[in-house]
């Protein structure tokens, strides 16, 4: 397998995971690249159909069409993968997964995958979680942080549990940063400490409500050698 990929995952729901897939989705489009979201909950229904938001999110913003070969499942209740299929009556199969990942592998050269909340989120209730189709998938993760207060906790235990689990950080986008008078003392000291326990100093700030990452910068996370 050629694709170059990452595995974008999110210290928490909410977090910013899509908006920072589609900042790195615009970094790799003109590189034959492309977004994959593997399981969706929260489906939008509309004309007997499901919609995946987070595709829906990208596209708009990207201002193209809603494009299905985005995603795999999409499940309507909002809730955690597992608990969506269970409540719907839908079996996730991990090899439709795995096939459709290869199908886009084999089609572009950059791959930008988006998870579902967190790393120990399952996707199959005791049998299969994000980190297992992290392993499966083969890709680097990127992680979604805030420097908001809490966010030391969240990232540090993230961070913990990708080294205990043999998966490789690639950088950490600091997500919604506002940056005013008031934050800039305990912003700027929560990405100090989380970048000492990061075994990467590859990062980004992403400001509160920025609209892309200038494309020099996007360049240098992509090869692991930002600084912000």
């Amino acid at each position: 397998m050629n694709t170059k990929g990452y595995f974008v995952i999110g210290t928490d729901t909410d977090i910013g995971k899509t908006f920072c897939s589609t900042l790195l989705y615009q970094g790799v489009r003109k590189k034959n690249g492309m977004y994959y979201k593997p399981i969706q909950s929260g489906g939008i229904p509309k004309d007997g159909k499901l919609y995946a938001p987070d595709v829906l999110s990208l596209c708009q913003l990207e201002g193209i069409d809603y494009q299905e070969d985005m995603v795999t499942y999409v499940l309507e209740a909002e809730v955690s993968p597992h608990l969506a299929s269970e409540l719907e009556g839908t079996v996730i199969e991990i090899e439709k997964v795995k096939k459709h990942f290869m199908k886009l592998c084999e089609q572009y050269d950059y791959l930008i995958v988006e998870g579902a909340g967190g790393l120990q989120v399952p996707l199959i209730r005791d049998q299969y979680h994000i980190y297992d189709l992290i392993r499966d998938f083969g890709f680097p993760v990127i992680l979604v942080s805030s420097a908001k207060v809490g966010a030391i906790n969240h990232a540090v235990l993230t961070m913990e549990s990708l080294e205990k689990l043999g998966i490789p950080l690639h950088g950490i986008l600091f997500n919604r940063v506002k940056n005013t008078k008031e934050s800039k003392i305990y912003e700027k000291d929560n990405i100090e400490i989380i970048l000492k326990h990061s075994p990467t100093k590859n990062h980004l700030i992403i400001l509160e409500n920025a609209k892309e990452i200038e494309e020099d910068k996007l360049n240098l996370f992509l090869k692991g050698e930002a600084n912000g």
